[in-house]
């Protein structure tokens, strides 16, 4: 792209999660009042969160349910930020949190990504998507 600031190091976490239909509400009000904090104290930095499909399900009560899953994308400073992140998310009160909030949600991913630019300097951690 031409113009664009370069990204540098920075390293995306793309959370994924098919929630639950008619559960959307809640887990996003859980989501901003008991896991962001914490994230971004962790210095993981939200830079969306998105819906698919993005409609009104509780508009469409006369069809069956429909499926929904929110994207949650966040930003790391390279590869401190990413280890700081991987060693503070294994404490026990995000593991609760997780098994929780799963009451919200059929499946999640999480998957890590940066630009083309920043590849040789990931190279020296290995796989990052396990």
């Amino acid at each position: 792209m031409e113009g664009a600031e370069p990204l540098g190091d920075t390293i995306y976490v793309i959370d994924e999660l098919e929630i639950v239909p008619g559960q959307l509400d809640g887990f996003l009000k859980a989501f901003e009042r008991d896991y962001r904090p914490d994230a971004e104290s962790r210095g993981q930095r939200l830079l969306q969160r998105l819906v698919t499909p993005p409609i009104d399900t509780g508009r469409l009560a006369e069809l069956p349910p429909i499926a929904q899953s929110v994207l949650l994308i966040w930003e790391l400073d390279g590869l401190s930020g990413f280890w700081g992140m991987r060693s503070q998310n294994a404490t026990a009160e995000v593991a609760e949190w997780w098994r929780e909030a799963g009451a919200f949600f059929v499946s999640r991913s999480r998957r890590f990504a940066a630009s083309p630019e920043a590849i040789a300097t990931f190279e020296t951690i290995g796989r990052m998507n396990s």
